[in-house]
């Protein structure tokens, strides 16, 4: 648990923010210590919108044209924010969800693409930008404008913070904020980054530090499960057993996200092995079902009648086979069709015939629509993608550490589909008999109902596998049997030898680490009696044990600073650190052991000059 939380909030608001679909839900404290299971969920998200607990990932941003910034043509908005010439709190007026759709769509009717540009924004899905390792910080909307990603985000998570408190208000509900805490969601596959990039974004959404908590997507919805009503845990293979291992997998529209735990007989849960995943999920059978739909024509005509298609067309086109796929049950006889809508551009050339479709029976254009047989998505296309999820669900199977684990639970919105239920309910039964998968009533839910129960008792979970090797950047007595001769740095006022850029290991990867237990403290001292502050370093690596802090795989990751308050009494200067795994994130703490003032490290992911002053452990 993050250490500077509020503890005990009297409400708990989760926030999760999908690759698809993003929503709310909330529970006061006394409603968490009478009934756990009384989460709230917003189903209301305007006017002609389904009564579902979520709504599109997608948002509607209008710079305001008393500003002077909007103008017919794409502006550096870039540059506007680096010159501080933008704002994006006074600025823009923002609109998520459907109604966001429905608004974008009037504006796309209403006017020619020039005319909109530098005044309207429309982005969707733009979480999948942070999957990638090194994400790009600027994105594009549909009409391909560019725009800073962390804006994006920040606006996205503001929306929908303020929605909720609307809703919350006009319940008749005072809400205290310095008593209520924020969930935010995140994959548990994520970089370092990007988590922390979803942090920063939720802060500049108005949420204090103190407010935020970010909870891993697949660790919360195991805490759901677990919470579920005894006799459904019963039907998922007596979920919640003591000593019980069991793997959630979290299907989204973005990624597959794996945990696997063990409940300990206090009833806590302990991780058993790193998480894993993969940026596989629904987007995938969307992107392969359009690739399918390109593949049907012939000739290549086609490409100009695409490219006719204005952007509102093609994200309906999409979104209504979003709606559609998951609907085919895995029963379905083989000739079944489904209708999809198609962009007036395409439907009007396959009616003149100055586009053609290849004479195959997945596709056919009748009355207007497309319709495809539904055997093209059971057999062509879902088996392809729950291969692959398959492939990572095997791979912590696999693992020593999951020896004796008989069930998988999947949840998540791609978890509803009964084509993925069945494909990875073969895949398992014919490589790991005796394990069972099994599926919670509300699988969508799953990460939204868990994330508020996690925000109430954090530590829950008790311990956590460490993804990275953390530690600190030292200078060590030189041993030329051990050291490399170009480490070597020579002490001016001794004449001592001295090997840099040591990696001190504090916590190494794959290490079980008990949540918000302080790991042994380290002893370090300047490298210099005169200084007068130390910078202590702080880094990560992909490696169990690194030697050194420049090798393939390490990362600075911030830095502390400690300032000596009394430089001329005799007292040896030096600083104890610890750090400590709260949860998603890892507190580092220096004590000053002369003064006795303690300083918390600020991750901040930049990349800096080489450091002047150097620390060797004792």
């Amino acid at each position: 648990m993050e250490l500077s939380i509020i503890k005990g909030p009297q409400l708990v608001i989760a926030l999760d923010i999908g690759s698809t679909y993003s929503g709310y839900a909330w529970q006061r404290r006394s409603e968490f210590e009478t009934n756990r299971n009384n989460v709230h969920f917003n189903t209301s998200w305007g006017a002609g919108a389904l009564q579902l607990h979520k709504t599109s990932t997608c948002i509607l941003i209008e710079i305001k044209k008393g500003t002077g910034k909007a103008v017919n043509k794409t502006p550096d908005v870039k540059g506007l924010i680096n010159e501080n010439k933008f704002s994006i709190t006074e600025d823009v007026e923002t609109k998520i969800g459907q109604e966001a759709e429905r608004a974008y769509s009037g504006i796309a009717k209403k006017y020619k693409t020039h005319e909109i540009c530098g005044q309207y924004y429309f982005f969707k899905s733009f979480k999948i930008a942070l999957y990638n390792k090194n994400f790009n910080r600027m994105i594009e909307d549909q009409i391909d404008q560019p725009f800073l990603l962390f804006d994006v985000m920040s606006l996205f998570i503001k929306a929908l913070k303020d929605h909720c408190l609307k809703k919350l208000q006009t319940q008749g509900m005072t809400v205290e904020i310095n008593k209520t805490l924020f969930v935010v969601t995140v994959p548990a596959i994520w970089t370092d980054e990007a988590k922390k990039f979803m942090r920063d974004a939720s802060i500049a959404a108005g949420i204090g530090k103190k407010n935020l908590l970010l909870a891993l997507e697949p660790e919360v919805a195991a805490i759901y499960c677990l919470n579920l009503p005894e006799d459904e845990r019963q039907d998922m293979n007596d979920l919640g057993m003591k000593g019980q291992k069991f793997l959630v997998a979290d299907l989204g529209g973005g990624t597959a996200d794996l945990f696997a735990v063990e409940v300990e007989e206090s009833g806590f849960i302990r991780e058993i092995c790193p998480p894993l995943g993969d940026p596989v999920g629904g987007q995938n059978i969307n992107r392969a079902f359009l690739q399918v739909c390109y593949d049907s024509f012939k000739g290549d005509d086609w490409h100009k009648t695409f490219g006719k298609a204005t952007p509102v067309e093609m994200w309906k086109m999409e979104a209504d086979f979003e709606k559609k796929k998951v609907a085919i049950g895995s029963d379905d006889q083989d000739g079944e069709m489904i209708d999809l809508i198609v962009p007036a551009s395409l439907r009007d050339s396959l009616q003149n015939q100055s586009v053609k479709l290849k004479d195959t029976r997945y596709i056919a254009l009748q009355d207007s629509e497309f319709m495809f047989n539904s055997e093209l998505i059971r057999k062509n296309l879902f088996q392809e993608t729950c291969k692959i999820v398959y492939g990572t669900i095997k791979k912590v199977l696999d693992k020593p550490e999951a020896n004796g684990l008989r069930t998988v639970v999947l949840v998540g919105g791609f978890a509803e589909s009964p084509i993925v239920v069945e494909n990875i309910r073969k895949m398992i039964a014919n490589d790991f008999q005796g394990t069972k998968v099994v599926v919670p009533s509300s699988p969508f839910k799953a990460v939204l109902n868990g994330a508020v129960l996690f925000g109430h008792d954090p530590m829950v979970i008790r311990s956590r596998i460490s993804r990275e090797t953390y530690g600190i950047r030292i200078n060590v007595k030189f041993d030329p049997n051990v050291h490399d001769e170009q480490k070597k740095q020579k002490r001016k006022i001794t004449g001592e030898d001295y090997c840099q850029d040591i990696f001190h290991i504090h916590v190494r990867k794959g290490q079980s680490v008990v949540l918000g237990s302080s790991q042994p403290v380290q002893k370090y001292k300047p490298m210099y009696e005169h200084q007068t502050k130390l910078r202590l370093l702080i880094y990560k690596s992909s490696s169990i044990n690194p030697k050194y802090t420049d090798e393939v795989g390490c990362e600075k990751l911030g830095e502390i600073i400690v300032n000596f308050e009394n430089t001329t009494e005799d007292t040896e200067k030096c600083v104890d650190v610890t750090m400590i795994y709260g949860g998603t994130e890892l507190s580092v703490i220096a004590k000053d052991n002369v003064s006795g003032k303690e300083y918390k490290a600020d991750i901040t992911f930049n990349k800096v000059e080489k450091e002047e002053y150097l620390i060797y452990v004792r």
